[in-house]
């Protein structure tokens, strides 16, 4: 509940049982302002209002003290704000013959909105090359379907000139057309073909195989939002999964670079300003689902809504238990913080440099004799009481309190932000300014809606049922409620969506079954033990199947990270309706052994 509602419960709560307490006592009746409107008497009331509400939500908090040091040593993310995040695209300009490479981190900044410029960054590194894509063709055919998607090379450049390695293709336009395409490249691919043309004459140059084809997003370094070392990498996947779903409807083409191995055909090469890759399916796409050209892009990004910034200094003279934070510039609310980095407090005359280190972590000197000195630094999040979202609070502790420091010192502090729900008002197309991290031979646009941001749920005891799932689901997920507990608990939108958390909870009531078997298999000669995961899935209650698809590769991901190692995975989902099975290839498990 927000702080408003206490305050105007408490407010309303004075006025009524003043007014009865007036009928009884009428000599008191003008200092309860019942019968004249006297401001100083209403300034009172509303002051004692606004304190009774405070002590009052207090009262019914549930000690986030306790629960904020756990969530804060074992799932931190659950304390941090999702924040908005889109699909960039690159476009070339004139000049560039061969391949460069725009590293993830690249910083590019939006239209003012409010007077505040929102700051984000690439996500994906990003190869681009002198090509566009001309023209999607999608064919019937009497086994199948296929797929010509068109190059043209720009700048009089060859196939030669552009040493062509790999192509990442992001399936854009409706979400339904965009998922089924990723599950038949994923899944329903006979074989590619790279071709090319001379005098109208169509060339054969070479043949891929679909394990060419790699999806997008699963590798630590295509993140979105960072996550601590000692946190389940498994939850970043769902996390992601409902923040963006479209960061996973990226997949590589690999393999291009086999064509420079052909002897016979490097005259071709030479002379060719353009290709094909001809994608052939085993399996034709249901009409309402078939691609066009707006739903393949090139030299395209997730970007996140997240920026390094500083925070007013704060004086720590040891008259208050805590300090809010507020980050520096002339529009603090048009920020919010996402997390603080580092903490550093200057002593006054001599200048001494003290750093201080957070308290819910595993880096605690211990004393033999017991003289601990060290200082930390402990953070709070509370509802805001002025605006939507959460502030943060910033309070030292020690073993003994008598070591904290007896001078006044001015605090310095590091931290990660957002521009909280300002990057929301922007339009498709309004990401589109330049600084000093993105190249001169490219420009760029947001080619999605940004996403709104949103802040953790901190009432309600959530985070106790957090804690008291995510106990149980170190143990074993071994029914679907378990599942679906701990999908829903990332999902941070339904909080917030009632029209989506419909759809989000018809979503996971789809998965009706889930089972486990010890399977074993032979790795170079030798036997592994590992487990099968079998999902009954009711594909009904997804979009299409390509959603579904789309959410059991998620969950794949996610269950592979749960093996401990020297094991392997095996993701099975039968459709309850249809009776197909779709199966993932083994993974080897990556949860360490206690």
């Amino acid at each position: 509940m927000s702080f408003n509602k206490y305050f105007q419960d408490e407010l309303n709560a004075v006025r009524e049982l003043g007014k009865e307490f007036a009928e009884k006592n009428p000599r008191l009746a003008p200092y309860l302002s019942v019968q004249e409107q006297d401001p100083d008497v209403e300034r009172l009331i509303e002051g004692f209002s606004f304190l009774t509400g405070r002590l009052r939500q207090k009262l019914e908090d549930e000690l986030p003290e306790l629960s904020h040091s756990v969530m804060s040593l074992l799932w931190p993310n659950y304390l941090k704000p999702v924040p908005s995040m889109s699909i960039l695209e690159f476009t070339t300009q004139g000049g560039l013959s061969e391949k460069q490479v725009i590293e993830r981190g690249a910083e590019v900044q939006s239209l003012p909105v409010d007077g505040t410029r929102c700051k984000f960054h690439t996500c994906y590194d990003v190869d681009i090359y002198p090509i566009a894509l001309d023209d999607l063709e999608y064919t019937l055919q009497a086994t199948g379907s296929s797929l010509r998607l068109h190059f043209s090379l720009k700048n009089f450049t060859t196939l030669q000139d552009i040493s062509l390695q790999s192509l990442r293709l992001f399936l854009h336009g409706q979400f339904n057309i965009a998922q089924t395409l990723y599950y038949y490249l994923c899944r329903h691919v006979k074989k590619i073909m790279i071709t090319t043309s001379v005098e109208g004459e169509s060339i054969d140059l070479y043949g891929l195989t679909p394990n060419h084809v790699k999806p997008v997003g699963f590798a630590e370094s295509e993140s979105l939002l960072p996550y601590s070392d000692n946190t389940f990498m498994g939850y970043r996947y769902i996390q992601e999964y409902f923040a963006l779903p479209e960061k996973y409807l990226f997949v590589d083409i690999e393999g291009l670079d086999k064509i420079y191995q052909k002897e016979t055909i490097k005259d071709v090469l030479q002379t060719a300003g353009e290709f094909n890759l001809v994608i052939e399916f085993d399996r034709p796409i249901e009409r309402q689902d078939m691609p066009k050209l707006e739903n393949v892009r090139l030299f395209c990004t997730p970007v996140v809504n997240l920026f390094e910034h500083e925070a007013t200094p704060i004086r720590m003279d040891q008259r208050r238990t805590e300090y809010r934070v507020l980050p520096a510039g002339e529009n603090p609310s048009h920020y919010e913080i996402y997390s603080i980095d580092n903490v550093v407090g200057w002593g006054h005359g001599d200048q001494l440099k003290r750093a201080y280190k957070p308290f819910e972590s595993f880096d605690h000197a211990i004393s033999i004799g017991g003289s601990q000195k060290n200082i930390y630094y402990r953070t709070r999040l509370k509802d805001s009481v002025v605006q939507q979202g959460v502030d943060t609070y910033l309070s030292f502790v020690s073993f003994n309190d008598e070591d904290l420091a007896p001078q006044a010192e001015t605090i310095s502090v590091e931290l990660t932000c957002s521009n909280r729900n300002l990057p929301s008002k922007l339009s498709i197309g309004d990401i589109n300014v330049e600084t000093g991290d993105t190249p001169e031979f490219v420009d760029f646009t947001n080619i999605t809606k940004v996403t709104q941001s949103f802040t953790p749920p901190l009432d309600k005891g959530f985070h106790w049922r957090v804690i008291s799932n995510m106990s149980l689901n170190y143990v074993s997920l071994v029914n679907t409620e378990a599942l679906r507990i701990i999908l829903s608990t990332y999902d941070y939108r339904s909080y917030y969506d009632r029209q989506y958390a419909r759809i989000s909870k018809n979503r996971l009531e789809g998965v009706e079954k889930i089972e486990h078997e010890n399977i074993d298999r032979l790795y170079k000669g030798l036997p592994i033990r590992g487990i099968k995961t079998r999902l009954h899935v009711r594909v009904s209650k997804f979009a299409n199947e390509g959603e579904m698809f789309l959410f059991a590769s998620v969950l794949n991901e996610f269950f592979a990270l749960y093996v401990s190692l020297n094991s392997f995975h095996i993701l099975e989902v039968i459709g309850i309706e249809n009776g197909e099975i779709y199966t993932w290839e083994p993974r080897i498990g990556q949860q360490p052994v206690l």
